[in-house]
């Protein structure tokens, strides 16, 4: 009975057993030691990252196998952000050398790794297995040899120490079981863990059993850099310290603009200005430098930064950089900012360096410093039955500056130009010297004709002044000379040949800034000026008292253009007796359009006494009796008996001056001792243009 007990008992036991292993094989799903189900892929973690791929890395273990075995081959998918990629992907493999051995050629994971065997054949070399996952792809090299497999790996830095954008050469030393170098060609992995620090080179082969690559240290992060070399299953580790630049000089790099106007002028008051910090390589610092930036000026409230009144400011660089504003102030003058470097106390170094000279100026064309000039005075454009020409060109010149002088900082501003007669260009913009250039040429309409002062006129005194006493000068020179009165025929006003020309510019009234406080003050000494601006055409003065302003002078509306009315009123207003500060402001040249010229003289009739002489007078002129065009040559000569002196030749200077020179020569009896006739020929030369004229007058001498 207990014999059958115990049957009973191990029968129990057995079934049991039986059903357990039955459980177990259930759980398992079966097992297969091939290649297809000894290969995982692994957890990617609990995180749920973006779908796409970004990046992937491989890896071989070991990368240096013998011929016939077999390395895992592992791929890490990684999202934008660095975290695995969970979403279902297919990974491509390919092989470089297809002959050196297999691994399956596609895989799908949806955990963010995958690992797959490669299997080496027989023949030794070095393949590339390359991965690829939605356009992306990593390599990795996996030796194939019968040599023996490296056993220990050292690794190096040198430097061990560099500073922000520097190298150092990181070298493994691969080593077999029996302490014999690796044979070249080993394949030696390097792997950084902070990519922030900078980069490496990923692989490098030995030679003599040292494998080098190049680490390169970042611009900007600094810190504990760790390599870690890797050939099979020998591993080795170094470290790299990455510190910051070291300034060795600071250079002024710019100010824009480097000439800024004084505050409320309405020019530009500010300027950027740059310095650059460097190390001593001459590279850019790219770690946070503190440089201190001191302001030097002319005292009238110029500033550095955001905050008015602050003269001394501290910066940090950025990249190397510093960077601040000037403000300028109420007074003129140069400022300069002196840029020093700190150390990491704070305390100033010997590193300093200055702005250079920024100019703080008036930035308003003054009236006072207003020119106008031209090429040429005197044109050849002149009508009315002479020789003259169309399309002659000049150039009218515009010079201006501000109240303190300065030019510079006139750039840009344009002048708006008027002519009575040809034709102009409309507005010119200054360049950075504050002068500008238009061309001016000779067509119709002609200068405006307008009336002859009559001869009786007392020098120093009527409506059109100085400029009439000149004319009328000439008129009694020429009528006292050559019997005639110029003013009272219907030809021959020299200020018919008269063409104004006028530019006009915004900018403010001359005065005198008594007490230098920068602005004007009421009671200082200013220049008033007109109002309003005419196009001048009767050649009437720009200064006359204003009490002496009348209806028709300075300005007559009946033919007169008005160009600037600044009440718009319609009317000539004349001078307001007040300073400002910004109004229309002009200035005036007159160019002389003349023609063919003409010679006059005091007489043809030569008849020199024995032993005696006569003076014949001669002028030559244009149809308004101007003087011909500058360059022009008149010669006087005689053949025969008469010996001639006075002005012979005379060379003609460009000018706009009304009239023309009132010459002489005498003739001189040659042979006063007998009184026998003899024929003389005075004879007149000139050249004008390309025109050549020769006026001949005979005479006799006793």
């Amino acid at each position: 009975m207990k014999k059958d007990l115990l049957h009973l008992v191990q029968l129990v036991v057995i079934l049991s057993l039986l059903l357990s292993l039955q459980a177990c094989g259930s759980r398992s799903g079966g097992s297969d030691s091939s290649d297809t189900t000894t290969d995982t892929t692994t957890d990617g973690g609990t995180t749920t990252p973006a779908a796409t791929v970004a990046d992937l890395s491989i890896s071989a273990t070991p990368a240096a196998i013998n011929p016939l075995e077999t390395s895992k081959v592992t791929v890490v998918l990684l999202n934008s952000t660095g975290q695995p990629v969970t979403a279902a992907k297919e990974v491509v493999f390919s092989l470089s050398a297809p002959a050196l051995g297999t691994i399956i050629p596609s895989a799908t994971t949806s955990s963010g790794s995958i690992t797959r065997t490669f299997t080496a054949k027989a023949i030794e070399g070095v393949v590339t297995v390359t991965a690829t996952v939605d356009g992306k792809s990593a390599s990795q090299d996996i030796q194939i040899s019968k040599t023996i497999a490296a056993s220990s790996l050292t690794a190096s830095a040198n430097p061990a120490s560099i500073t922000n954008g520097g190298t150092s050469v990181v070298s493994a030393t691969v080593l077999d079981g029996e302490g014999n170098s690796m044979p070249n060609g080993t394949t030696v992995n390097f792997n950084l863990d902070n990519s922030a620090l900078g980069t490496i080179v990923s692989a490098a082969t030995t030679t003599n059993g040292v494998a080098q690559a190049t680490f390169s240290a970042g611009n900007t992060s600094t810190g504990i850099a760790t390599v870690t070399a890797t050939s099979g299953v020998a591993t080795g580790t170094t470290t790299i310290e990455v510190i910051g630049s070291i300034a060795g000089s600071i250079e002024f790099v710019s100010a824009s603009p480097q000439i800024i106007s004084i505050k409320g002028s309405g020019g530009q008051e500010t300027s950027e200005v740059q310095f650059l910090v460097k190390d001593s390589s001459g590279t850019p610092i790219v770690t946070s430098q503190s440089v201190s930036l001191e302001l030097s000026g002319p005292n009238g409230g110029e500033y550095l930064g955001d905050t008015p009144g602050t003269t001394s400011i501290t910066v940090g660089t950025v990249d190397g950089g510093v960077t601040t504003i000037l403000h300028s102030g109420t007074i003129p003058g140069t400022a300069t900012i002196t840029a020093t470097v700190l150390d990491g106390a704070g305390n100033p170094t010997s590193l300093s360096t200055s702005s250079g000279v920024l100019a703080i100026g008036g930035g308003t064309p003054s009236a006072g410093h207003f020119s106008l000039s031209a090429d040429s005075l005197n044109l050849e454009g002149g009508t009315n039955f002479d020789l003259g020409y169309d399309n002659i060109q000049d150039n009218i010149n515009v010079l201006l500056a501000d109240r303190y002088g300065n030019k510079n900082v006139l750039q840009g501003t344009t002048v708006s130009f008027y002519s009575e007669c040809g034709a102009i260009d409309r507005a010119v913009a200054l360049d950075d010297i504050g002068q500008g250039s238009v061309i001016f040429r000779t067509q119709n309409p002609s200068p405006q004709s307008v009336a002859p002062d009559p001869l009786d006129t007392p020098l120093g005194s009527g409506s059109c002044g100085a400029r009439c006493d000149q004319e009328n000068s000439f008129i009694s020179s020429f009528y006292d000379v050559f019997g005639f009165n110029i003013a009272g025929g219907p030809y021959g006003n020299p200020r018919n040949g008269l063409c104004s020309i006028i530019a006009v510019v915004d900018g403010e009234e001359e005065f005198t800034d008594a007490n230098a406080s920068g602005t004007y003050d009421l009671g200082e000494v200013f220049v008033d000026t007109y109002d309003d601006i005419n196009l001048e055409m009767d050649d009437d003065p720009n200064d006359i008292d204003p009490l002496d302003v009348t209806p028709g002078y300075p300005y007559d509306s009946g033919f007169e253009d008005l160009v600037v009315d600044r009440n718009e009123n319609t009317s000539f207003d004349g001078l307001n007796g007040a300073w400002d500060y910004n109004k229309r402001i002009s200035k005036k040249i007159d160019l002389l359009f003349t023609g063919e010229p003409h010679l006059t003289l005091s007489t043809t009739n030569i008849d020199v006494p024995n032993g005696g002489s006569q003076t014949i007078y001669f002028a030559l002129s244009d149809y308004n009796f101007n003087r011909p065009i500058g360059g022009t040559t008149i010669t006087a000569s005689t053949d025969g008996s008469g010996t001639l002196s006075g002005t012979t030749t005379y060379t003609y200077l460009d000018s706009n001056s009304l009239g023309t020179p009132i010459l002489a020569v005498t003739i001189s009896d040659s042979d006063p001792d007998t009184d026998e006739v003899n024929p003389v020929t005075l004879e007149f030369s000139w050249s004008w243009t390309e025109n050549n004229v020769v006026l001949s007058v005979t005479g006799i001498t006793h």
